[in-house]
Formats: structure tokens, sequence, C-alpha cells
């Protein structure tokens, strides 16, 4: 996901969200409907009657309450991703780990307060709901954003890939010996949840229009705007400014790789021509199991200048610069904008990555030889809170007693690349390295100066990386490949950070009685 900001030279950006320290509250209501956000017309999931969800917007200090209603006829959960949830692990959204799904036809509140910053989102943390609907953006602006005078408006992109297939379907194709585990293939990719589909990819029967809107963003003249994708507007340079609710030094780019669960902000300055530009979002289809004879890879969208004139499509040139593929933009070059203090480690702990058959002969994923098994109906927290200190092997569990500082060193020894998430603590985490295939880490060559802080980081295929990160934060957090389907299969692992002090939280009654259904 993208925020970028673009500046008017005369006056400042004013925040419209005035009030500080204050309570947000949004509703939101999950049904199921009919719609095409590409010509192609299926049943999805819809927040408020929109797709994507609407946008969630707050201020660092605020309290954020959401009122969530599933109006659907099944369990579903919200999780507001990179959220440190400190004082709160039980808003965190994750079944099987920070609580029980909530029930169709009834009602949850998750309330937290907002201690940080930057471009967020939020997404359903149940049965692959978020690939089909279930997600929207959500920011945190800081009023005392030291960029805050570069930029006088601000526009929200969020791309993602699209199936014309329920992810129910998809899924059991998936965990079923045949596949393989080759991840299904994407139909489409969706800008601000808009694209075309050339309908004679349809199959017979099918109900789509070819030739659908694409999302369309307005520029004015003489201001400054803001699976893995490579991200460009075509010839508007972008100044990355924040990583994942880091303020970053300024680093000029033309072409930027996100993978999934990443975000970004960059300024953007309207000073070319007036006229239409495309934008343009490319999936990289090297980093697929399996290639689509019907995908187009390349995601559009219009930049329109105001007072550009006409109904043509763009002619603008795109960015030509090389592009590593199925990594991060290179580490090196992401620096926080304020010195930080970087703590030693006070252990290590190291991860291997594989995906192999079950007993069943179904490929599923593994950490350190054990698949995860989702247990829906007793998460790990409620566990905590019930004196519970041992945990089944295939809880993939982690404890971790006191406030230490944690090194992972993981090892991919698959033939893909994965994007791993983990819930924040104070210093979300570290990128102190990341090595290619053919490579070994080296505590000699990684960066324990000055690196960049973020919530999701990929380890290229056959390759490792060392994050860091400081156990401060009491409670249970994920940490997981954000492919769906690998979480799906079972890549994924959990720290419960320092279980004594989790009881000594008072847990809310409502989370407590979504595990009585």
């Amino acid at each position: 996901m993208f925020h970028y900001h673009y500046q008017k030279n005369s006056s400042p950006h004013i925040n419209s969200l005035n009030k500080r320290n204050d309570i947000k509250v949004y509703n939101l209501t999950i049904t199921k409907k009919n719609m095409a956000p590409d010509g192609f017309t299926r049943e999805m999931f819809v927040i408020n009657d929109k797709f994507p969800g609407p946008l969630i917007e707050v201020n660092k200090g605020d309290t954020l309450v959401l009122n969530v209603k599933n109006d659907f006829d099944d369990v579903t959960t919200i999780h507001a991703h990179g959220f440190y949830q400190r004082g709160t692990p039980w808003y965190d959204g994750v079944p099987g780990q920070t609580q029980c799904g909530i029930q169709s036809k009834t009602s949850f509140t998750y309330e937290f307060k907002v201690d940080q910053s930057g471009t967020y989102w939020y997404h359903s943390h149940s049965k692959a709901q978020y690939i089909e609907g279930i997600v929207g953006a959500l920011i945190a602006h800081d009023p005392d954003d030291p960029y805050l005078k570069d930029y006088d408006e601000e526009i929200v992109v969020l791309i993602q890939d699209w199936y014309h297939t329920d992810s129910e379907t998809l899924l059991t194709t998936f965990l079923n010996p045949t596949s393989a585990g080759n991840e299904p293939t994407p139909d489409n990719g969706l800008i601000n949840g808009m694209n075309s589909y050339n309908c004679s990819g349809a199959p017979d029967g099918s109900e789509c229009v070819s030739d659908a809107p694409l999302a369309n963003f307005k520029f004015v003249q003489g201001k400054n705007a803001f699976s893995e994708f490579i991200f460009s507007i075509d010839e508007h340079p972008m100044d990355v400014i924040e990583v994942e609710g880091m303020i970053a030094q300024r680093h000029t780019i033309h072409r930027l790789p996100i993978n999934i669960a990443q975000r970004y902000s960059v300024i953007v300055t309207a000073d070319k021509p007036i006229g239409k530009y495309w934008m343009r979002s490319e999936m990289e289809t090297d980093c697929f199991a399996k290639q689509s004879d019907t995908l187009n890879p390349l995601v559009k969208a219009i930049v329109e200048y105001e007072g550009s004139d006409g109904n043509d499509n763009p002619s603008s040139t795109a960015w030509t610069d090389s592009q590593g593929t199925c990594i991060d933009l290179d580490t090196s070059n992401l620096k926080p904008y304020k010195v930080q203090t970087i703590p030693d480690a006070d252990y290590k702990l190291t991860l291997n990555v594989s995906f192999q058959p079950d007993d069943k002969n179904v490929t599923r994923g593994y950490i350190n030889n054990s698949t995860y098994v989702l247990d829906s109906k007793s998460p790990t927290l409620l566990k905590v809170y019930e004196d519970i200190t041992t945990f089944n092997p295939n809880q993939n569990a982690y404890i971790i007693d006191k406030d230490k500082v944690v090194d992972i060193i993981l090892f991919n020894n698959d033939t893909g690349d994965h994007p791993f998430h983990l819930v924040c603590t104070r210093s979300c985490i570290l990128v102190l390295g990341i090595g290619i295939n053919g490579t070994s880490p080296d505590y000699d060559s990684v960066n324990t100066k000055d690196p960049i802080q973020r919530d999701t980081v990929t380890v290229p295929a056959g390759g490792w990386f060392i994050i860091r990160f400081v156990s401060d934060n009491p409670g249970v957090w994920g940490f997981h490949c954000h492919i769906e389907w690998h979480v799906q299969s079972g890549l994924v692992s959990q720290f419960v950070t320092q279980p004594d002090k989790i009881k000594e939280l008072k847990s809310p009654d409502n989370w407590y009685n979504l595990c009585k259904y």
C-alpha cells in the first residue's frame, strides 16, 4: 500500500483531523454482495457496502474504536496490521492466537490506543477473507511529522491481486495433494479496487464487461503528491519518506518494489506538463509458482492533471530502471530520519523455512520442521490466562519470559520468496541484513548502526534475513509469511512474550465471551 503526498508551494499541509488525543469511532458492517471490481461479477465481501473498506484515519495519541458487525454466515476477525496493541493484546485480531472469532450475526468492539503514526491497513485474519474484500487502509497521522510542510494533500493507493474464484474453493484446491504446493494464480490486479479485465478469458456463462473503468487520481500542477508489485508513476520520481511507520530520510526512486503487507509513504512532485500519465503496478510474475495465460500482469491507473483535455488514455513513457526480482527495496538505501540507539542482542533464534508433504501428501509450510495448526476454540492468549505454560509442538510457540532483545536468523529453504510479518513491539523489527541464494549470514557485515525499522520483511528464495526486536510488549504476537495461502498451509509461528505480565493486564469481558460459542 502507498500513501503519497503532494505539495502546494504556497501553503503548508493542514491536517483535517483537528482533535488530538481524541476518541475516533468507526462502525464497520461486513456483508457479502455481487460486485465487479474489474468488470467480472462475483460474490465478495464488502465493508459498509464498499470495496475496499472505508478509509480509517486517526491522529497519533488518539484512541481508535472499531465496532465490527459480522453480517454474513461465517466467523471473522479484524486485525489492525502493524499496531503495537500495547496493553491491549486481546484486540490484535488473530484467531487461534489472540482471540476467538466473531460469530455470524454478532458484533465485537476493538478499542486501543494509537501511540504510533504512519501507513497501515486493517483486514480479516480469518480464512483468507481479506483477499476477497475484507480490507481497507488505516492512516495514523502525526501532527509533528517532520515532512508536514512538504505537502498539503494526501492520496492513499491500495494495490492487491484479485481472484475471480472464492477463497474457500481456492484453498480447498491448494491444500490438496494434486496442487503440489503451487499457489493459486491471480486473475487480475487492482488499484484502489479497480481495473479492467479482458472478458475473453472469462469462463462461459460469466457476467463480465470488458473495459471497466480504471482508478483515476487528480494532480494539480505545481504541487507534490504522495502478489509482489513494482509501483511507479510515469515520468514522476518518488521520494520515500516513511516505511511502515518509521519516518525515513528522503530517498529518490523511480520504481518501488512492494510485497504483500508492506507500506510506504512517498512524495511526488507534480511538475510535469499538464496531461495524463500512467500509474503502473507491475506484478512480478517470476515470483509465481505457475504462469497464467489470461493474466495481464500490468495493472494501471490514470494520473490526470487538473486542466488536461480530452478522453484519450495517457501516452506517457514508463521508467526503464532495472529492478531485482522478488526482493525488497535495498535496505542500505533506507535510513531512519532520527538516529536511534540499537540495543545488543541477548540471544539468537534460528528458524528454518521449508515446504514439504505432510502424512496425507498435502504440501504444507514448516518452521523448524513443524507446521502450524490453528486452534480456533482456544487461542494462545486465553491459554495464558488459564495458566497453561506449555503448548503443543504444532503451535510453533516461542516463550520469552523477560524483556529481552532477540535476533531471528531465518533461512529460506524454499524456491519462493516470503514476506514475513511480526506484530510490532517497542522497536518493531530492525532489519539488520538480507541475503540472496548462495550467501550466508555474516554478523560482521550486517547493519547494527542505523537499520530501517519495519514490520514486514521479504526473505529471498534460498536466502536469509536477520531481524532484531525487543520483547518488551506483553502479549501473543504472530510471526508468519503474509502470503495468505502460506498462512493457511501452516507457515506460522508465535511469540508468547512475558506471560506473567500478560496476566497482570485485565482483559475485557467481550473478549472472553467470544470463546463461549
